[in-house]
């Protein structure tokens, strides 16, 4: 009869034809020693009382390993007592949660650039209301950046989750022709910015907390001054600095998480579409759309071992464009209208393995004049740099399998394309610096070209394919990575005025972290 009466409630939630109709009767959770109880009852949508119905419970279980604050809910977890006399089903549930701090180490370099090591602390029950707390910091010869975040769950007759976060960046993008330490920058970012967000389930309930798909909308408000460096060999030019350029933004998104955990995931997928729009509305020096997706998947080969074989893909997409009036600078701070710094530079550990940090980007020329009152314009320096994309895609399919003991292997292919949907124009910058021996500012002309056809013969994209041997540090929950990258389409010969260094068929490198 129990067996019977089970079966009709997955059909349907209220009548019970041919069968006894059963109810919740009492709900008893053990495990939650650090998370209130109540935190669990709004992930499961049925009351002590309501009509038990399988499909619900079972729903609510998915919610409750999707959280991240206790392992993955399994049937031996779980224990169901019919009583047939008084039409009730008592249900017992047993968890066990996850550390709620971590601490984590990353760092990269390698044969073809610089290097950068951060620690980053999460905390993912801070007082046991699934509140929240992470903090980043990092630290490298061409990277220093710090920032926080705090997330609290408000449980509202529909449950929403708010979050404050704030940040300080400053990034050094360099001529990569030189070596080590004695490459001069090309330009220096420093940014510091702060952000409010709201996220809520995208089906209104009051037992969608752990829901699989999330509505948010967040204000993001940037501060930004930028130091265009000239480069010159035979006049000492000074630096041209752009100030307080301002980026405030308002950004809707929608997000589908079905994975079973948010570090090497086994199974399940995540999907990120999201809208950034910025504004001199907002606050902001200019304006900007930029939409873009990020989707996951894996897939475990294993289904009996805890750490199985996976097949993961991700994929990446984003375009940037400027409407209305045009964002003006006086250095090389900006290329249609767009921050340089919010460009695409594509590379590194965590977009193609095997190339260096923002060394993929679209390429101009860049001229540079001096021009004295009343005399004709004299050229300073002529240079092929880097000017960033406005558009990206990113392309990442790992096979990863255990080894022995703490290591394991992944076979990688990784392609990453940044280019210009919009064809770049010639733009015209005027400002002043200091030009040794005068004293007094002198205005500097900076003009920027599209390629002619000739000098436009680099592709638009790099290819990446590889393997890794990873150690799993012990305490971290993270892997050491040796990468071995072969790179099919490298550039090896590139002009002198080029300022990127020639890329490696076959490369190197050495990190800590995930790329999938």
């Amino acid at each position: 009869m129990a067996l019977a009466a089970l079966a009709c409630t997955v059909i349907t939630a209220s009548l019970c034809y041919g069968a006894q109709q059963y109810r919740l009767g009492l709900l008893h959770i053990t495990g939650n020693a650090r998370t209130d109880e109540l935190i669990v009852r709004r992930m499961i949508p049925l009351n002590e009382g309501d009509i038990f119905n399988l499909v619900k419970w079972e729903q609510g279980l998915q919610q409750i390993s999707r959280s991240g604050l206790f392992e993955p809910v399994t049937p031996a977890d779980v224990t169901l007592t019919f009583d047939e006399k008084n039409g009730i089903v008592n249900a017992e549930l047993r968890l066990k949660e996850r550390d709620h701090q971590r601490i984590d180490v990353s760092a990269g370099g390698g044969t073809t650039g610089g290097f950068a090591a951060g620690i980053d602390y999460a905390n993912i029950n801070l007082t046991g209301g699934a509140d929240r707390l992470s903090a980043r910091l990092r630290v490298g010869n061409r990277e220093r950046s710090a920032g926080a975040q705090y997330s609290a769950a408000l449980l509202w007759k529909n449950p929403v989750r708010i979050d404050l976060a704030g940040f300080y960046n400053r990034l050094e993008f360099v001529d990569a022709r030189a070596a080590g330490d004695d490459r001069e920058p090309l330009f220096v970012e420093r940014t510091a910015g702060a952000s409010f967000g709201i996220s809520f389930p995208f089906t209104a309930a009051r037992s969608a907390l752990g829901a699989a798909t999330q509505a948010s909308l967040s204000y993001s408000f940037t501060s930004t001054n930028l130091l265009d460096a000239p480069m010159n060999s035979t006049v000492n030019i000074g630096e041209i600095n752009q100030e307080n350029i301002r980026i405030a933004s308002l950004t809707p998104s929608i997000i589908h998480d079905t994975l079973d955990r948010d570090f090497d995931p086994r199974e399940g997928s995540r999907l990120i579409v999201a809208t950034e729009m910025g504004a001199r509305l907002l606050g902001g020096s200019l304006n900007a759309v930029m939409p873009s997706v990020d989707y996951r998947w894996f897939y475990r080969l294993d289904r009996e071992r805890r750490e199985p074989r996976v097949i993961g893909l991700r994929v990446r997409a984003s375009h940037i464009a400027s409407f209305g009036e045009r964002f003006s600078t006086q250095a090389l701070a900006a290329v249609d209208g767009v921050p340089i710094f919010r460009r695409f530079f594509l590379g590194g550990e965590t977009e193609v393995r095997g190339y260096d940090v923002n060394s993929i980007a679209p390429l101009a020329r860049v001229d540079r004049f001096l021009a004295p009152p009343g005399e004709t314009p004299i050229l300073l320096s002529s240079e092929v740099r880097p000017v960033g994309g406005d558009s990206r895609m990113i392309v990442n399919a790992e096979y990863r399998t255990p080894l022995i003991w703490q290591f394991s292997g992944a076979a990688f292919f990784d392609l990453g394309a940044s280019l210009n949907a919009r064809s770049l124009r010639e733009e015209r910058f005027e400002g002043t610096t200091l030009v040794e021996p005068f004293t007094e500012p002198l205005p500097l002309i900076t003009v920027l070209r599209p390629l002619d056809g000739s000098e436009d013969r680099f592709p638009r994209y790099r290819v990446s394919l590889g393997g890794e041997l990873r150690f799993q540090i012990p305490f971290l929950n993270l892997p050491a990575r040796l990468i071995l990258s072969f790179n099919p389409n490298a550039q090896r010969n590139l002009p002198e005025s080029l300022l990127l260094a020639p890329e490696r068929k076959v490369a190197f490198r050495f990190g800590i972290g995930r790329t999938l």
